[in-house]
């Protein structure tokens, strides 16, 4: 196994592009997601991140969507896996079946499973965090040219520091023309506007970090016109946190009303980061439906999660959504912190109560975050394979065992259909 990991200087410190030289062939691949959650409920949409990766290193991969496409071995060099949780043993199948065929290739994994020990097990490199910047400097190391330290990498030989939260204004937008977008939701566009959240729920696994960044309006625009123009006539912005910044999201609003494009907010934001003014603008501007988070109707309950908003919250942002003309649906979470068969009950009179439809999903303690803390304290971990997560659960605790967990899942998904 070859490792390239010159710890000398960066050649190309303080130069604004980093570019890399036309000699090696790079795959970018999504593995198969078992039972994907996200598909049942959003469909399957483009590797929006292995796009963003692409674009930011021009014209130099190809992205092989696995999920779409059959899997057909090039002579790659490099190898880049975008690894979940839930994929991770594809992700370690796929490598090794790259192994025995290309005995040669560098191996890198990066996405958001947050234990790069495990990746290691069939990568050579690990991207922590965001990718563009990092996984660009590895390619030119790769290439032999020499660099310091890359920040965001692990290795066999340790790992580096963290690598700050990019500007992602100063990035490339994600190169939409090497993806077959006639092979996803037909007619159907996806973009992600900002990255990071602040809030520190206790499930996330903040795979953007905690600091809010959002594209300017006008490269927001220009993106979706670039969707438009390759047949979509929908867009779903898939940012966690779209609504944060008012004014960005006014000005986008302005642009997304001359383009006369519908759009929606699949992927969920926060009820206290709207008004009535926004909704309305942006309701005006074509948007059709937006998912919030609420994950529970128990005060007690999202207090434990950190989720710093109010029953009374909730009830006004979806009353204003309701008003400005946007369907409302909700994402709640059974088993979190807190926890019993009684408080689901609660929460499905109050997703009733509000009068919107309820997506339900286990609550999934993902290893690197704090409700994974939280349940080695207060629970007791079950023998589930990685690939099962959010399928069956996890864990279970003295007053919430896992077979009531599963019969409340499909309770309240069926109550709140």
């Amino acid at each position: 196994m070859k490792y390239f990991f010159a710890q000398v200087y960066n050649v190309n410190e303080g130069k604004e592009d980093l570019k890399v030289r036309n000699t090696m062939k790079i795959a970018l691949i999504q593995p198969e997601v078992p039972q994907s959650e996200d598909e049942d409920l959003l469909g399957v949409y483009p590797p929006i991140g292995l796009a963003w990766l692409a674009g930011n290193i021009k014209e130099q991969a190809q992205i092989v969507d696995l999920r779409v496409t059959p899997l057909e071995i090039d002579n790659w060099d490099v190898v880049g896996i975008s690894c979940q949780t839930v994929s991770f043993t594809n992700c370690k199948t796929l490598a090794e079946t790259l192994r025995d065929e290309l005995d040669e290739a560098v191996i890198v994994t990066g996405g958001h499973h947050l234990i790069p020990e495990e990746l290691l097990t069939f990568s050579d490199y690990v991207v922590r965090g965001e990718g563009e910047i990092t996984f660009k400097e590895l390619l030119s190391c790769i290439e032999g040219i020499p660099m310091s330290p890359i920040l965001g990498v692990t290795s066999h030989g340790g790992s580096n520091p963290d690598r700050p939260p990019a500007d992602v204004t100063l990035l490339d937008p994600p190169d939409y023309d090497i993806i077959p977008l006639e092979k996803y939701c037909p007619n159907e566009g996806a973009m992600v506007t900002s990255r990071g959240c602040p809030y520190h729920c206790v499930f996330c696994t903040s795979p953007f970090g905690a600091v809010w960044r959002g594209r300017t309006p006008s490269q927001v625009v220009a993106e979706a016109e670039i969707l438009l123009g390759k047949g979509a006539q929908t867009l779903h912005i898939m940012d966690d946190l779209f609504t944060y910044e008012r004014e960005r999201v006014l000005q986008i609003c302005e642009g997304f009303h001359s383009l006369s494009v519908a759009w929606d907010l699949p992927n969920g934001t926060r009820v206290d980061a709207v008004d009535q003014e926004m909704l309305t603008t942006m309701a005006e501007s074509g948007c059709t439906k937006i998912l919030y988070g609420i994950e529970s109707g128990v005060q007690d309950v999202l207090n434990k999660i950190r989720k710093h908003v109010t029953l009374a919250q909730i009830e006004k942002a979806v009353s204003m959504t309701k008003n400005a003309g946007i369907e409302v649906e909700g994402l709640f979470m059974v088993g979190n912190p807190g926890d019993t068969p009684k408080t689901i009950k609660k929460t499905v009179e109050f997703a009733k109560n509000l009068d919107i439809k309820g997506h339900f999903s286990l609550a999934t303690p993902y290893p690197g975050t704090d409700f994974y803390t939280w349940v080695k304290t207060y629970g007791t971990f079950l023998d589930v394979p990685y690939e099962d997560f959010e399928q069956v659960p996890v864990f279970e605790t003295f007053d919430f065992s896992a077979e009531d967990r599963l019969q409340m899942l499909q309770w309240a998904s069926a109550e709140c259909k």
